[in-house]
């Protein structure tokens, strides 16, 4: 497999492919077939994430640019989006082809309905992944995934998605890295490696303290569910029933309103800033490691490949953390109507704090790679 033959990365779940008995394998091999049927050459479609061909032809495509002819192919059900190994697949592709100008080859299929993304769901709390594939153009398979697989109709619209795939990888522009601009550049005068450098590594603290905020606003929402449960205890020995448990409900949905408020806002907020600059950080990370920069860039980038690293180690435990609490609210407001929609909204700000730590790891895993000359990064 060379860089220039086109590859797909088919991202979906096994679990849903196993459900449907077999059909979403089946389609990534009808359209790589149909594919060199219009071209005349091959598709090469990754399949089994568990293999480490897999991955490491995944990484190899990243780290070389992916010189326009590599896309990545989620199969977006709900099950996809509870899967956080999926999640992960997107955030980090949308990153990298962000870099280079090349969000064409994030290419969605919608396999099975998911509200949010038909807006069909607009009381739940927005998913930022789904905010990523939404702004593609995703292709329609909710209805063709019941047709039968000889029938004309999904034959036809396999033929036109894998002319879609040929048709992009013609248009593609060249990948060129996209401009990098700091958070609060106010001069006309295009910024110096430098320049991005100190800005990036100003706001790496401010990102380590959101992280602890958050954090503390979710222990604060951990006591009052402790109070919560205390209550309910107390109230049951005096034969409270569950009149009782929906008073102590009512008054905790009345008390979380405000942390759920603020960690909510905090979690977007968080996602936003760190989402907002990844194309231009691994434009950093991509610069340092493909060019001869001089030594007073070197030392630059040495320094905030630093903070990135102890950032990633910092947050990683928070963010773990953060993850256990999620799961253990999962069925905790089932009981109560007031409480089921803030319970939502923790766990979605949460899920925030748990993707953003997709795209840190993912600055870590490329600044491991890079070789600036001395011990602490060495290929």
């Amino acid at each position: 497999m060379t860089n220039t033959q086109p590859v797909g990365f088919w991202s979906y779940t096994h679990r849903d492919d196993r459900l449907d008995g077999g059909r979403i394998a089946r389609l990534s091999e009808q359209i790589a077939n149909a594919f060199e049927i219009i071209t005349g050459e091959p598709l090469e479609i990754f399949l089994d994430k568990k293999s480490l061909e897999w991955g490491d032809a995944w990484r190899m495509r990243l780290d070389s640019a992916l010189t326009s002819t590599t896309f990545l192919i989620p199969i977006v059900t709900p099950k996809f989006l509870m899967s956080q190994e999926c999640r992960r697949e997107v955030i980090t592709f949308a990153g990298h082809a962000a870099s280079l100008g090349l969000d064409e080859l994030l290419l969605p299929i919608h396999y099975v309905n998911v509200p949010q993304l038909t807006h069909e769901a607009e009381e739940r709390p927005a998913d930022e992944v789904v905010e990523l594939i939404s702004k593609r153009q995703w292709v329609d398979w909710r209805e063709l995934r019941l047709e039968d697989e000889d029938s004309p109709a999904y034959r036809k619209a396999v033929h036109e998605l894998a002319r879609r795939l040929a048709e992009i990888l013609d248009s593609a522009p060249p990948a060129l890295p996209v401009e990098i601009t700091p958070l609060n550049q106010t001069e006309e005068e295009p910024p110096g490696f430098i320049e991005i450098m100190a800005e990036m590594e100003e706001a790496l603290p401010a990102w380590h303290e959101t992280v602890q905020q958050f954090a503390g606003i979710i222990a604060s929402i951990g006591e009052e569910s402790n109070w919560a449960a205390s209550e309910i205890a107390a109230s049951d020995t005096r034969g409270g029933g569950f009149a009782g448990r929906m008073r102590v409900a009512d008054e905790l949905a009345t008390r979380l309103a405000d942390p759920v408020e603020k960690v909510d806002a905090l979690g977007s907020k968080y996602w936003a800033e760190l989402a907002a600059i990844d194309p231009g950080v691994i434009g950093i990370i991509r610069r340092a490691s493909e060019e001869d920069i001089s030594v007073e860039d070197e030392e630059a980038a040495r320094t905030f490949f630093k903070e990135i690293k102890e950032l990633a180690g910092v947050t990683t435990t928070t963010t773990a953390q953060l993850q256990e609490f999620s799961n253990s609210i999962g069925g905790a407001a089932q009981g109560s109507r007031r409480l089921r929609p803030q319970f939502r909204t923790i766990q979605a700000a949460v899920q925030k704090v748990i993707d953003s730590q997709t795209i840190i790891n993912e600055w870590s895993r490329m600044v491991d790679d890079i070789d600036l000359g001395d011990e602490d990064h060495q290929r």
